[in-house]
C-alpha cells in the first residue's frame, strides 16, 4: 500500500542546500527532437537587447578522466512503474535509456531494507522498496539467518529488477547497488525510516555482520535474476545527517563516522570471504563538505577498503576538496545523486528549472571532476509535485505514482528533461571533459579524441554572441558544426549549422537557453597554447597572501617559505617537468624544481623539503584547476596539498603540506616572470 493521492510527505533529503544505449549515439538522430509550442518565456534577467558578448577558451591540455556516463537512481519510481503495463514502462525506459531518449548508461539500484509485514504502511508512494528477506514463520529475536535459504526471498523487488533488465537492454553499461537502510529486524527502532532520535544510529550494534551478509546476498540474487553485473555497492547513504527519523516517509539511517567505517570494512570483508570483487563505494554523503569531514575520520585501512568515492551535491560547499581527495587517493569519484526542484512553481514550460539543472551539472563537473553524474530519480510523482503539495519541479518526467489507470497515465516531460538531453546525448561514455574559462560552458573531447562537444548555458534574458576560442587544439578542421537548442520554445531542436573561422567559432545563442555544439574537426593539443605549466620558469603565488613560494632558510636549513613577490629572484622561480610528457590528463604529475638551487620540492616523513631531482612519488605533484587561473598541487605520495602553514600572510612564513581544506592558503597562481605578471 502507498499513501493516498492527496497525501504530501515531507522529504528530509530535499531541503534547500541539502537534498531531499549504445556507447555511441548518432548525433544526427537528434534532429527528430520535437519542438514544443505555447511555452512560457524565460524570466528576464537582463533588459538589454543583447547580452554582453562572451569569448570562451577551450583547453584540451587539461583533460578529466574518461567519463563513464549519466544516469539515475531507480528506487521509488522503478518500484512503482516497473509493474505498469508493458507499453507504458517501455516508453519510460526508452525516454531515459533509449537512443532516442536521454541515452543514460548508469542505473543505481536500491536494495530495500523492508519494514515488518505487521507495520501499517506509512511511506510516500513508491518508497517502501521490498527487502530480500523472507519470514517463513512467527518472528523471534535474532530469527534471520543469512545461511538459511528459507530466510531469503530471491524473487523480491520484481518492479525495480525489471528496470535493471530494461536499462541493460537499451545499452546501460554501469550498475551500482545502494542501501538506504537495513531491514527492520536489524534496527533499533524496528522501522527502516530511521531511529527515534534522528541523530542516533539505527543499525543495532550487534547487526553489522548480518547487514553485510544481507547486502552481499541481495546483490548476488539481483544479479542472478537480471543478468546485470554490479560495478559497485554502497552500504550507507547520507549517513552523518539528522534527516532520518522513525516514521518518516522514506528509508534512511544515521551512521556516525565510526559506524560508517565499521560498516565499510565489514562489507568489504564479507565480500572478500565470498570471493566477490565488487568494489565498495562510500559514503554517498549529502554534500562534499560533510563527505570530507567523514573521510578525514577514516583510518587508512578503511580508506583502502573503498573502491570508489561517492558524494551528493545537495549542498555545494567543498567540491574541490573532494576532487583533491580522490586524486590523492587515486580512487575514482562519482557525483552519485542530486536533483533540483527549481525556484518556480510546478511547470512543464518554464526554463528556469532547466537552467538551474544545467548550472548544477556545469559546476559539479568543473569542480569535482567526477567519472559519472547521476540524478536522484529521473521520474517523479506528478501528484506530489502539484500546487496542492510540493508545487515543485523534481524529476525530468512527472507521472502519477498512484494512477487510476497506469496504461493511460500521462508521462509529462519538463524543460529539465530536454536540457539534460543537451548533455547526455552528446557527452558519451569515454569522453574526456576539458577545461574552459567560463563557468557556464562545459566542453568534452569525444571518445577517441577526434572532435569535441560544447554545451553552453545562457542564463540571461537576452540573446548572446559567443566566440569559442579553439587555439588550444592542434588542428581545427573545417567540417560544419552542428547546433542543438533547448529554450522556451525549442526542445533540443536542431538549428542551422555554423562554421569555424580560422581557429574560432562564432554564434549567437538565445535568451534563457542551453545550446550544444558538435565540433567534429578539432583534435590534439597545441602545446604552444597549453595551460599546463611546462616550458619557461614561473612563480607560484599564494592566493591567500599574494606572496611567492621561495627557498628560504629555517634554523640554518633550506626550507620552503613564502616571500614578497620578486620575479627576478631565482629562489622564487620554479620549473615544472611532466612525468609523462604526452599526458594531458588532470592527474598528470610534475616535478617542481627551483631554478636557484636545482633542488626539487619533495615530501619526506610528512615534511615538505627539497631533494635532488628524481622520479619518486614524493617529488610528484598533481595540478588541479577549474580553469579559472588558480590551482592546487597534490603530492602523489601523501595525497596532501602544498599549503601555507596556518594560512599565514607574513613574509617568511613556512610552507608545508596538509590535507585538502579548500582554503585559499592551498590555492596558487602560476605566474610568468615578466614584470607585469
Amino acid at each position: 500500500m502507498v499513501p493516498t493521492r492527496k497525501q504530501s510527505v515531507p522529504r528530509p533529503r530535499r531541503r534547500s542546500g541539502l537534498r531531499g544505449p549504445a556507447a555511441a549515439l548518432a548525433v544526427t538522430g537528434v534532429a527528430a527532437a520535437v519542438a514544443a509550442t505555447g511555452l512560457t518565456a524565460p524570466r528576464a534577467t537582463a533588459t538589454e537587447a543583447q547580452a554582453a558578448a562572451l569569448t570562451v577558451r577551450l583547453d584540451p591540455s587539461y583533460q578529466q578522466p574518461s567519463f563513464q556516463g549519466w544516469g539515475t537512481a531507480l528506487a521509488w519510481f522503478a518500484n512503482v512503474t516497473g509493474g505498469w503495463p508493458d507499453a507504458q514502462r517501455d516508453k519510460l525506459a526508452d525516454d531515459l535509456y533509449g537512443a532516442g531518449g536521454l541515452g543514460f548508461t548508469i542505473a543505481r539500484y536500491n536494495i530495500g531494507g523492508g519494514d515488518s509485514p505487521d507495520t501499517a504502511p506509512y511511506m510516500r508512494a513508491g518508497a517502501a522498496v521490498p527487502g530480500y528477506w523472507n519470514r517463513p514463520g512467527p518472528e523471534s529475536p535474532g530469527w534471520w539467518d543469512p545461511a538459511d535459504p528459507d530466510h531469503w526471498n530471491a524473487d523480491a523487488d520484481a518492479n525495480q529488477r525489471w528496470w535493471l533488465t530494461a536499462a541493460k537492454a537499451r545499452g546501460a553499461q554501469t550498475f551500482e547497488a545502494f542501501s538506504n537502510s537495513a531491514p527492520y529486524f536489524m534496527t533499533n527502532s524496528g522501522l527502516v525510516s530511521g531511529a527515534v532520535d534522528g541523530s542516533q544510529d539505527n543499525l543495532r550494534a550487534d547487526q553489522f555482520d548480518k547487514f553485510a551478509a544481507y547486502l552481499s546476498g541481495a546483490l548476488q540474487r539481483a544479479q542472478d535474476s537480471t543478468g546485470v553485473k554490479f560495478d559497485s555497492v554502497s552500504p550507507v547513504n547520507e549517513p552523518n545527517t539528522g534527516y532520518w527519523h522513525a516514521g518518516g516517509g522514506q528509508e534512511g539511517s544515521h551512521w556516525d563516522p565510526a559506524s560508517q567505517a565499521r560498516m565499510i570494512s565489514t562489507l568489504r570483508a564479507d565480500l572478500d570471504a565470498k570471493g566477490v570483487t565488487t568494489p565498495v563505494a562510500a559514503m554517498d554523503e549529502t554534500n562534499p563538505g560533510l563527505f570530507r569531514s567523514n573521510w578525514e575520520s577514516y583510518a587508512p585501512g578503511v580508506r583502502d577498503a573503498v573502491g570508489r568515492l561517492n558524494t551528493h551535491t545537495y549542498g555545494t560547499n567543498g567540491r574541490t576538496g573532494v576532487r583533491d581527495i580522490a586524486k590523492g587517493e587515486a580512487t575514482p569519484l562519482w557525483m552519485s545523486e542530486v536533483d533540483v526542484g527549481g525556484s518556480v512553481p510546478q511547470s512543464f514550460t518554464d526554463m528556469s528549472p532547466a537552467l538551474d539543472l544545467a548550472g548544477r551539472i556545469n559546476d559539479d563537473i568543473r569542480e569535482l571532476e567526477p567519472r559519472a553524474w547521476v540524478l536522484w530519480q529521473a521520474v517523479e510523482d506528478y501528484e506530489n509535485m502539484t500546487p496542492a503539495h510540493e508545487n515543485s519541479n523534481w524529476g525530468l518526467i512527472q507521472t502519477d505514482f498512484t494512477p487510476a489507470d497506469a496504461a493511460t497515465e500521462p508521462l509529462r516531460k519538463n524543460k529539465k528533461y530536454w536540457a539534460m538531453a543537451n548533455y547526455s546525448r552528446f557527452v558519451r561514455p569515454g569522453a574526456r571533459v576539458i577545461n574552459t574559462d567560463d563557468a557556464h560552458t562545459l566542453a568534452a573531447l569525444r571518445p577517441g579524441g577526434q572532435g569535441a562537444v560544447v554545451v553552453h548555458t545562457n542564463t540571461t534574458g537576452a540573446a548572446q554572441d559567443i566566440t569559442l576560442d579553439l587555439n588550444g587544439f592542434r588542428s581545427v578542421g573545417s567540417a560544419p558544426v552542428e547546433r542543438y537548442t533547448t529554450d522556451a520554445t525549442k526542445n533540443l531542436q536542431r538549428e542551422s549549422d555554423v562554421a569555424t573561422a580560422g581557429r574560432s567559432l562564432k554564434a549567437t545563442v538565445g535568451a534563457g537557453s542551453v545550446t550544444t555544439f558538435v565540433l567534429p574537426g578539432v583534435a590534439g593539443v597545441n602545446t604552444a597554447a597549453a595551460t599546463a605549466p611546462i616550458g619557461a620558469p614561473r612563480q607560484l603565488v599564494g592566493d591567500n597572501s599574494g606572496m611567492a613560494l621561495a627557498v628560504g632558510t629555517v634554523s640554518g636549513t633550506a626550507a620552503p617559505v613564502q616571500r614578497t613577490s620578486d620575479p627576478a629572484d631565482a629562489a622564487q622561480q620554479w620549473t615544472f617537468t611532466k612525468s609523462a610528457p604526452a599526458d594531458w590528463g588532470s592527474t598528470a604529475a610534475y616535478r617542481v624544481t627551483n631554478v636557484g638551487t636545482g633542488k626539487a620540492l619533495s615530501v619526506s616523513g610528512g615534511v615538505l623539503g627539497f631533494a635532488a631531482p628524481g622520479s619518486s612519488p614524493e617529488q610528484q605533484w598533481i595540478r588541479s584547476t577549474t580553469g579559472d587561473g588558480h590551482a592546487t598541487l597534490i603530492n602523489r605520495a601523501t595525497g596532501k596539498l602544498l599549503d601555507v602553514t596556518g594560512a599565514a600572510t607574513s613574509d617568511g612564513a613556512p610552507v608545508g603540506v596538509y590535507r585538502p581544506t579548500t582554503g585559499s592558503n592551498q590555492s596558487w597562481t602560476f605566474r610568468g616572470l615578466a614584470a607585469d605578471g
